[in-house]
């Protein structure tokens, strides 16, 4: 059986970190569609702007989509899953993943992670650089974990959650669904569905969100 060919819808700053891990593992990424004149590696070609990837619909073929918007990449792998393509997932070859850790399609985990046993990455999450997902943990649909954030044992992050950079989040806590973590917080109790919580310790502020974003199955 040959190996896939890759696609990656999206060449913002996010969509050029995942272009980076594929190249790194060895990957063919055949091309990216996104608009503009991308800043990309001269091997890469630009095939068309992102609502031109239907045109690329093919056996062996499967997209990834680069984007760090959680709505924006939700949408577009329902798409594409919806025409039946198949989704990709890109791990940096400088990542630690455990061989008893659970990776779901369409993530990203980037160089320096470290996933530990027993951890489950669901479908479109995006597990940025130097993070520390430890054993237990759970990281739902298409949840962001920014650079260098701590994850020790048993947290729960929700779909769609976002938790920004250096933030750490004590055991066994959970992080609900579209809820946000501002960058370098302490998060010492569970973060409700919606709200968005910084400091260290966290505490929320504003008012919670309504998440009504479109979900695929769990890995």
């Amino acid at each position: 059986m040959s190996a896939p060919v890759y696609l990656i819808l999206g060449k913002g700053g996010q969509g050029r970190d995942v272009l980076d891990a594929l190249l790194a593992a060895g990957r063919n990424v055949a091309g990216v569609f996104d608009e503009g004149e991308p800043p990309l590696p001269a091997q890469v070609p630009l095939l068309g702007r992102i609502d031109d990837w239907r045109t690329a619909l093919a056996p062996g073929v499967e997209f990834i989509a680069g984007m760090g918007n959680s709505t924006a990449r939700t949408e577009l792998a329902a798409a594409v899953l919806a025409a039946g393509g198949k989704l990709a997932t890109a791990c940096h070859p400088a990542a630690v993943i455990s061989p008893r850790a659970t990776v779901g399609s369409g993530t990203f985990i980037a160089a320096g992670c470290v996933i530990a046993p027993e951890a489950v990455i669901h479908d479109l999450a995006f597990i940025n650089a130097n993070c520390s997902i430890d054993h237990d943990c759970q990281v739902g649909i298409a949840a962001q974990i920014s650079p260098g954030v701590t994850l020790p044992g048993g947290v729960i992050v929700g779909d769609s959650a976002f938790i920004g950079v250096g933030a750490v989040v004590l055991p066994g806590k959970r992080i609900g669904v579209g809820a946000v973590v501002g960058a370098g917080s302490v998060v010492t109790r569970d973060v409700a569905d919606g709200v968005t919580v910084s400091g260290n310790p966290a505490k929320p502020h504003g008012t919670p969100g309504t998440d009504n974003r479109p979900r695929l199955l769990r890995t």
